[in-house]
């Protein structure tokens, strides 16, 4: 059981860093939402504007969202496992 709880926690670990990884590659080049977001603050008052500023914000701040829920719950929950499958292995009698 030790081994199987290692196994998914490294697994889990590297999935949550990976959709990260990946989310912060799309966030760091999202240029739509810089080039929504200039065009809103040249039109505040515009509702076309201001449509099109929310959606492509709700993106956006998803995969900042994403981002951060990655790496924290991939740390987290591998850490967790990891932890267990060492107090596991420790506790079994020889």
């Amino acid at each position: 059981m030790a081994g199987f709880l290692r196994a998914l926690g490294a697994a889990v670990l590297l999935l949550g860093l990976g959709v990260a990884a990946l989310a912060a590659w799309s966030f760091s080049g999202d240029e739509h939402f810089q080039e929504v977001a200039l065009a809103y603050a040249r039109h505040p008052e515009h509702t076309l504007f201001q449509a099109e500023y929310w959606t492509a914000a709700v993106r956006h701040y998803g995969l900042l969202a994403t981002v951060i829920g990655g790496a924290l719950g991939g740390l987290v929950v591998g850490g967790v496992l990891l932890a267990l499958a060492e107090l596991l292995r420790r506790s079994q009698p020889r």
